[in-house]
């Protein structure tokens, strides 16, 4: 009798097993994370949950152009639109989204290697990635947008693109742009990589892109009468990154200095939305050329900002709100001031900079993938050279830095001859990453920076009682935060809690003595307690 002859072991596809570690990760994440910076949406992520409700409710877009791009808060509209006003359904959503850009970066490591171990090591590295599991969690367009950056590459690496791939890669280029702006830039490198000899099918890309695209220009213009390719905050944006102390603008923050910033172009006239942002425009472009040596040695100083490990803040600090989740608190450990994932990733990264080159002596086609990881790297970085730096603006270049990381933990393990020069080379980009940088934003209180933006959010949801604690806590840590203490005062009178929010003006006023508001604010609850006039 024949003994049946043994079966197979059943083997794990590296991308199933990615996408396994992805979800548990961002699950577990989700269901530790705790703190009012996971509780209350915060600045950006408070407006876009607003506009989420409103156009849940029918209500449209507000007046005026996109002051941002559009998709994310549709996007939240019509998940609050099926499943009602809860903060679960767009981060269940985006936990997803994430764990499927572990799987899309995997399988363009995989591509560009040909190995299985390159591929898992690659997917593993976004999905442990703790700044990513992080955006996945908040109600920003980062993971929207991060997720669509990679599946377009990974359309556009496909052994054999059609004309349905380049049409879906241009549609993922075209929703990412009106998710996150800076990623338009993408269609440069990944229609040329679609061409391969059939011009069509970069057409066809880029077609689709612009279709969707111009989508918002033509809003926009039927709601002002003005050209806007996506949003009006692009020009203030850029002249935040491009002026004479651009470190002092990086650290501008939600109150009085950014509202005096936004009016500025209407104290010179410009009134339109588009004229105000072509003011911003034309104001850095100015600054540009008539001190090109500062400019540019501004551009090569934020390029050694995006290559420093430790996350830099913008709505909120990463460092404040890690302790909100042990998973979080793991995935962005700095231990002996070494902040991960970064200070392994750039390191590593650049080795896997030395693969590609070295792929460009193999055959035409692994030349050509290699090219477009090494574009589609550079693309995404431009962003944040040519505006400026932060973690939130860096997030959509990490899945092909993972893959480079990916790559270049492989050539430094399999190439013995030359791993001495590689070990240099890592060595080399480690130290950039962690030498320290000293920058204005690293004097913000971002914890108390945190109470005030969720006392807005609790003043805007109505909750005026909740709002005076959180304020309370601001101006604890604060004393002098005017615009803290302030609020927390109009917020008192409101509840009828007079004497406090004259107490109240009254310390502010030791700190600001010639600040008009508060002695009108003042003036106005002394004569109602004396009977008079408010």
């Amino acid at each position: 009798m024949t003994r049946p002859s043994p079966q197979p072991a059943l083997r794990v596809p590296p991308w199933a097993l990615v996408l396994g570690v992805a979800l548990v990760v961002r699950v577990a994440y989700l269901l530790t994370a705790h703190g009012p910076a996971f509780d209350a949406p915060l600045i950006d992520a408070d407006y876009y949950d607003a506009l989420g409700e409103r156009l849940a409710r029918g209500e449209g877009f507000p007046e005026g152009p996109f002051w941002q791009p559009p998709l994310y808060p549709l996007v939240l509209g019509a998940l609050y639109w099926l499943g009602g006003h809860s903060l679960w359904w767009p981060r269940l959503l985006q936990g997803g989204l994430g764990s499927l850009t572990a799987v899309l970066a995997a399988r363009v490591a995989r591509r560009v290697s040909g190995r299985g171990e390159v591929e898992l090591i690659a997917g593993l590295l976004v999905a442990l990635h703790g700044p990513l599991v992080f955006y996945d969690g908040e109600l920003l367009s980062t993971s929207l947008g991060t997720f669509l950056g990679a599946a377009a590459l990974w359309l556009a690496v496909r052994e054999s693109p059609s004309v349905r791939t380049a049409l879906a890669c241009g549609v993922c280029i075209g929703l990412g742009a009106l998710a996150v702006a800076p990623m338009l830039l993408l269609v440069f490198p990944l229609a040329w990589a679609l061409a391969r000899g059939r011009p069509i099918r970069a057409a066809l890309c880029v077609a689709a892109c612009a279709a969707l695209v111009l989508c918002a220009t033509f809003f926009n213009r039927a709601r002002t009468g003005e050209w806007l390719l996506i949003s009006a905050n692009g020009g203030i944006n850029l002249w935040l990154g491009n002026n004479a102390d651009v470190d002092g603008s990086m650290a501008i923050r939600p109150g009085a200095a950014w509202e005096a910033l936004v009016d500025e172009p209407s104290r010179h006239g410009f009134q339109t939305p588009a004229s105000q942002d072509r003011y911003f425009t034309q104001k850095a472009l100015a600054f540009c050329g008539q001190r090109p040596l500062t400019c540019v040695g501004n551009l090569l100083w934020k390029a050694r900002l995006l290559l420093v490990a430790r996350e830099l803040p913008r709505n909120e600090d990463l460092y404040v709100v890690r302790s909100q989740s042990p998973v979080l608190w793991a995935l962005t450990a700095s231990p002996g001031g070494v902040a991960l994932p970064y200070a392994l990733l750039w390191p590593l990264a650049a080795v896997g900079g030395v693969a590609l080159w070295r792929k460009r002596r193999s055959g035409m086609e692994e030349a050509r993938v290699a090219l477009i990881v090494a574009g589609s790297a550079l693309v995404l970085a431009a962003p944040s050279i040519l505006f400026f730096v932060s973690g939130r603006y860096r997030a959509p270049l990490a899945p092909v830095l993972c893959v480079l990381a990916a790559l270049g933990l492989h050539l430094l393990w399999t190439r013995a001859a030359s791993r001495a020069v590689l070990v240099g080379v890592a060595l080399a980009v480690l130290a950039l990453s962690v030498w320290p940088v000293r920058l204005a934003v690293d004097s913000v209180d971002f914890e108390a920076e945190l109470h005030y933006a969720v006392g807005g959010r609790l003043a805007r949801l109505g909750d005026d009682a909740g709002a005076v604690e959180a304020w309370r806590r601001a101006v604890l840590r604060r004393p002098d935060y005017l615009e803290a203490g302030f609020n927390m005062g109009l917020a008192l009178e409101r509840l009828g809690r007079t004497s406090e929010a004259a107490q109240a003006y009254e310390t502010l006023l030791r700190w600001y003595p010639q600040e008009h508001l508060l002695r009108e604010r003042l003036a106005r609850l002394h004569g109602a307690a004396r009977g008079g006039e408010p």
